[in-house]
């Protein structure tokens, strides 16, 4: 089968284009370091919707991007939120993410969310990712992100995948494997 890879030089596509090239899938990838060649693709596809990606090559591991911006360094190259606020968020590890984009080879068009099982607000999951990262967690703090409402991996789920991690709360914790 041919297989695009949007971000094939990435957290996830570093562990997904080896994995997919062993099990004889021609791949063809894209990554911000200059793309590949890509073909015209098929009108019906599967859509992969990641959650917030953790764990290897990151932004949340320890020593990243996210730990220097909650340890206040003025340098921190961070574009997201560190606000403990009410925005929900939905994290996926980069394993995980690999893993179900091996098993969506077998799946039928469509869109699905690749998330773990526990869609959070920032007030609940800040605290618990600066105690893993060993950094000091922001205050809370009132309102939220309109669009920040978190995802259902349902879909997924019913066609057999499962995240091996299936919270943020424990996966944090993991974050180097």
């Amino acid at each position: 089968m041919r297989v695009l890879v949007a971000g094939a030089t990435g957290a996830v596509g570093r562990r997904l284009v080896p994995r997919l090239e062993a099990a004889g899938h021609e791949v063809v990838g894209i990554s911000r370091r200059g793309p590949r060649p890509v073909d015209v693709l098929d009108a019906e596809a599967v859509v992969l919707r990641y959650g917030i990606l953790y764990g290897p090559g990151t932004w949340y591991v320890p020593g990243g991007a996210v730990a220097a911006a909650l340890a206040g360094d003025p340098g921190a190259r961070f574009l997201g939120s560190t606000a403990a606020d009410g925005s929900v968020g939905s994290f996926v590890h980069v394993g995980d993410a690999a893993e179900a984009a091996v098993r969506a080879l077998g799946w039928p068009p469509g869109a699905y969310n690749v998330v773990d099982d526990e869609p959070a607000p920032g007030h609940a999951w800040l605290p618990v990712l600066a105690e893993a990262l060993g950094v000091p967690a922001p205050g809370r703090t009132e309102g939220r992100a309109p669009w920040a409402r978190g995802a259902v991996n349902a879909r997924a789920r019913a066609l057999g995948w499962a995240p091996a991690r299936p919270s943020w709360r424990t996966g944090f914790a993991d974050q180097g494997r």
